[in-house]
């Protein structure tokens, strides 16, 4: 794994102790955009490094060519994609994959290649290009999913509750009707049996590693009211199930919202939206997914249009959130737990005794120890090997690059008048960089600092914000801005009060995309959608003032007659397309057990007798619809009612469709 530039000081206010290898982080650059493919292969001697793609129809792809050709060529988009003719580039080390089947029926192979352009697209580049850039062994992107499946049935995972699958994995899926799992079972196995053969999907590779999931999916549950609300859990389950039915326990998991649903939705697309952020390792709520889970918020990355019409085969939303997804995966696998340290541009097997104990020493941390040894090595340099004296001196040049930074850091804390920081770094970083000359001037400045009094009364206020930090995880959300803010009235001057003000700027970001939300709802006329984001809003900022503010006049409006009649109306409304939401599952169970019949005239009797049932009760919905129309004539719902009702009047009564305005 190469180890990636990340930029810009961590500004983390827990009291940040710096160690060696955490300096060079902090000192690096970003995940960067990936350089145009060298046409070298991969080292084959590691094992294929397997990502695994899931989801339904947005993972699947439908970002049209021609679209990219264009963004590339004309608007300078995603350089890695094109060479200097135009052509579209190909990367030898990553190996795309993907498979395709439809519940327990068998699966074809759609692409074995090497990464490069071939047709319409899906996220898959952007990852591809992102993960390879960052991984010295070679890559498989392996994509097996189709559409129109919900996690909350097709794709349930064996750890959720209500999986009707095989309990042994080595028995699915399970032939038959089609079960809640159906789906999940069958795009595990047809992956599984890319792997199988490995060697006919990636060319000399005898070994391979699942190293991470990607899953874009959740536009089939927003339409079912029980889906929704079970999506986090059902999300939670599937990182499960899949880390144990691949036997890899370690892999990274990368999630992506629906592009059109932006933060402060209410409803269903509301509740999916904040379910896939939850479990993102950094800003979410599950504490054992840091560095080994991360969401993607695709809405600012989307060029609109929304899920349900594949954002109209714009094939830059495709590459945006591929993208987006590839930076957080390659972010997992080079920051998260259990990455590898190395010191770029060096293999520690070519080096000579020496020189290996003080590779280690890098990488351990012990920087003072390391440079005990490069420092005679390389005063000694006569006679050496000179391949050798090049490993050192590039050991010599790492070095003093990781103390450079460790000092730049702390006069950067001094600077701010982050104390408390430059305290607890100075601890740390004494037992790894005594005795190196530059970082011992410096320390004796630090240490004189941090004896006066302006440090001294500031390490007080710092440790008192740290106080209310640790308590976080065992605090509401509500209650935490609301120490914050205390915290911050009582040190106004005090440069621990700004980092407060960092620490609650989400909560203040999330409460503004929500105002804006509600906002968008009241000049829709959408009434019934506005008071349901209310109301799930209240789990998260009731008690803090703002919020608390505007819910009173929310309250008092909602007594209004006219708001209530609009209330009753949308929750009419909402309740049809719950029904229909059912009623679609129902006619894909009774389909797939008419398609067990053997006999053919028993079959399409069968078939007959279901269609006729599903379109007697999809007449009995249009109706409602209709009754809705005439009663609320010029509202909003009446008005979505109707065309809803005509679109089912002009498909014969054969299809009944949402036609609210988004």
């Amino acid at each position: 794994m190469k180890l990636r530039a990340r930029a810009a000081l961590f500004a983390f206010f827990v009291v940040a102790i710096l160690s060696a290898q955490q300096v060079a982080a902090l000192a690096s650059d970003p995940v960067e955009t990936p350089p145009r493919p060298d046409g070298k292969e991969a080292d084959m001697s590691k094992p294929v490094q397997v990502y695994i793609l899931m989801g339904q129809s947005n993972m699947l792809g439908f970002g049209k060519v021609q679209g990219l050709a264009d963004a590339c060529k004309n608007k300078g988009l995603y350089p890695y994609l094109i060479d200097d003719d135009g052509n579209w580039t190909v990367r030898k080390d990553v190996r795309f994959v993907r498979v395709m089947c439809s519940g327990s029926g068998p699966s074809k192979t759609y692409n074995n290649e090497w990464m490069t352009i071939s047709g319409n697209i899906g996220p898959e580049m952007g990852i591809g290009h992102h993960v390879g850039h960052v991984t010295e062994a070679p890559v498989m992107i392996l994509k097996s999913c189709i559409g129109n499946r919900s996690l909350g049935y097709d794709l349930l995972p064996p750890s959720a509750e209500g999986y009707a699958g095989n309990p042994d994995p080595s028995k699915r899926p399970t032939p038959g009707p089609w079960y809640a799992g159906v789906q999940y079972d069958g795009d595990v196995a047809a992956a599984k049996q890319v792997l199988a053969d490995l060697g006919k999907h990636y060319p000399g590779a005898k070994r391979y590693e699942v190293a991470g999931f990607f899953w874009w999916q959740g536009d089939k549950d927003f339409r079912n009211a029980e889906h929704a609300a079970s999506y986090e859990k059902n999300l939670l389950c599937l990182i499960e199930s899949l880390r144990e039915d691949f036997d890899a326990p370690n892999a990274r998991f990368v999630c992506a919202t629906l592009g059109q649903t932006s933060k402060g939705a209410g409803g269903p697309q509301g509740q999916i939206l904040e379910a896939t952020l939850n479990i993102d390792g950094e800003r979410g709520k599950y504490r054992d997914h840091k560095g080994m889970v991360a969401s993607v918020y695709s809405h600012p990355l989307s060029m609109g249009g929304s899920s349900s019409g594949h954002y109209g085969g714009n094939a830059e939303t495709y590459m945006n959130i591929g993208q987006a997804m590839g930076e957080a995966m390659a972010r997992l696998i080079t920051n998260g737990p259990g990455a590898p340290v190395t010191v770029a541009g060096i293999d520690i097997d070519e080096l000579d005794g020496s020189l290996k104990k003080a590779y280690k020493c890098i990488v351990d941390g012990k920087l003072n120890q390391a440079g005990e040894s490069i420092g005679p090595y390389l005063a000694a340099a006569d006679g050496k090997p000179a391949e050798q004296v090049a490993h050192a001196r590039k050991l010599e040049e790492h070095l003093t690059g990781l103390v450079e930074a460790s000092i730049e850091a702390m006069e950067d804390f001094r600077n701010k008048g982050h104390y408390c920081q430059l305290r607890d770094a100075l601890a740390e970083n004494d037992k790894s960089h005594s005795g190196i000359a530059a970082y011992d001037r410096m320390q004796v400045l630090w240490a004189a600092d941090l004896a006066t009094e302006e440090a001294i009364r500031e390490m007080v206020i710092g440790d008192e914000l740290g106080a209310i930090v640790a308590r976080k995880e065992r605090t509401s959300e509500a209650a935490f801005f609301g120490l914050i803010n205390a915290f911050m009235a009582e040190h106004p001057d005090s440069a621990y009060a700004f980092m407060a003000e960092d620490l609650i700027e989400p909560t203040n970001a999330a409460l503004q995309d929500l105002f804006h939300g509600i906002e968008d709802l009241e000049d829709l006329g959408d009434m019934y959608s506005k008071y349901e984001v209310i109301e799930e809003a209240s789990s998260r900022f009731a008690k803090i003032p703002r919020f608390d503010e505007a819910a009173e006049r929310w309250a008092a409006e909602a007594k209004d007659p006219a708001v209530k009649e609009s209330i009753s109306a949308g929750k009419a409304y909402a309740d049809v397309f719950e029904d229909l939401a059912k009623l679609k599952e129902k006619l894909a169970s009774s389909q797939a057990k008419d398609r067990q019949i053997t006999s053919p005239s028993k079959r399409a009797k069968a078939e007959e007798r279901t269609m006729s049932s599903h379109l007697k009760k999809l007449e009995s919905l249009a109706d409602k619809l209709e009754k809705l129309a005439d009663k609320h004539e010029g509202t909003y719902y009446g008005r979505a009612a109707r065309r809803s009702f005509q679109d089912y009047t002009d498909s014969k009564g054969q299809t009944l469709t949402d036609a609210r305005e988004k």
